[in-house]
């Protein structure tokens, strides 16, 4: 059922502590339904331990390929992370569309997928940037009245609601990774005029390519095959025609590339840098801090912080510049890495 970790995988050391629970969430409830398991021993199983030297987090127990697969492929082929940037996937249309697939499942007594669609009410609702009192409070009461299936509130409230969905909260999953405040912090760092390479690697949909869309700079999404995230295709053909899509780099120097919430997914880390991103000159890498966020996902891996992150440079011939940065007051912190 389990595959057990038996050292570090950033450092190798065998010396671990603190255990850290996983999160529940829609995955957890997949792995329960692939492993035929109870919810809770699932998540009691998948465990996360802090590394005592490198202070990277990770898994002591993890799920085998098999199951991963399944995951990727038959239970959530598409990356919804990824997909929900996109404009019709967020906003009053899609709210309303949502709720009427909640009621039509619901009075079916498909509770499977009535629960799916209530998450993804869920999100879109707290993923909304109205500070509104009145929108907030109404919120809050619906969402209770959804957990517990009122289908008559909902139905007497959710058109109100919607007229108060306005935009996505900034780098909530309907947003990515694309702000005025990423590109003013790199302005600081970095000098566009000095870059003729960028690429990105993880979603094609997250990044910050528009940052890097001048005459000179040539764009890559570097499509590797890893097992623990979703395949890029359903992805990729939203992304702009000028951005080639590459397998690996071979010998060719790229000048940037962009690692955005994606390296809590890989078992092997240093086989990323390493091998598939060995002639790179700087790295911007996205991970969400526990610190802030307070919780581990059971779909991921590892979770990482300056300590680990700090390690991870040294160990690959890179610098940390500058301090790690904080996005606004989300639970991400950006990281710029240059190679020694």
């Amino acid at each position: 059922m389990f595959k057990i970790i038996k050292k570090c995988p950033l450092c190798g050391s065998k010396k671990k502590s603190k255990i850290i629970k996983n999160n529940k969430n829609i995955y957890s409830y997949f792995l329960s339904k692939i492993l035929n398991s109870d919810e809770k021993f699932i998540l009691k199983n998948m465990q996360n331990y802090k590394c005592d030297i490198c202070g990277l987090i990770y898994k002591k127990k993890w799920i085998y390929p098999k199951s991963v697969e399944k995951i990727y492929n038959d239970f959530q082929p598409r990356h919804p992370g990824g997909l929900n940037t996109l404009k019709k996937n967020f906003g009053k249309k899609k709210f309303i569309e949502l709720i009427k697939k909640y009621k039509y499942f619901l009075n079916k007594k498909n509770y499977e997928f009535s629960d799916r669609k209530k998450r993804e009410i869920f999100k879109i609702l707290n993923s909304t940037q109205n500070k509104r009192s009145n929108f907030i409070k109404l919120k809050k009461k619906f969402i209770h009245n959804l957990i517990n299936d009122r289908l008559d509130f909902a139905i007497r409230n959710y058109l109100t609601l919607s007229n108060m969905i306005d935009k996505p909260k900034i780098y909530s999953q309907f947003s990515g990774f694309r702000s005025d405040e990423i590109s003013d912090y790199l302005n600081k760092i970095i000098n566009l005029d000095d870059i003729s390479s960028y690429a990105e690697i993880g979603c094609p949909l997250w990044g910050n390519y528009n940052y890097f869309k001048k005459p000179w700079i040539k764009q890559y999404f570097i499509n590797i095959d890893e097992k623990n995230f979703w395949k890029a295709e359903n992805c990729l053909k939203y992304l702009s025609k000028r951005v080639k899509i590459i397998k690996r780099l071979n010998k060719n120097k790229i000048d940037f590339v962009g690692i955005y919430n994606f390296l809590d997914h890989l078992e092997n880390p240093l086989k990323l840098f390493n091998k598939e991103l060995k002639n790179v000159e700087n790295l911007a890498i996205i991970c969400e801090d526990i610190n802030l966020s307070k919780k581990i996902d059971c779909q991921h891996f590892s979770s990482w912080n300056h300590k680990s992150l700090l390690f991870l440079s040294k160990k690959i011939g890179y610098t940390i510049i500058d301090k790690p940065f904080r996005l606004s007051n989300s639970i991400f912190k950006l990281y710029i890495l240059k190679k020694y």
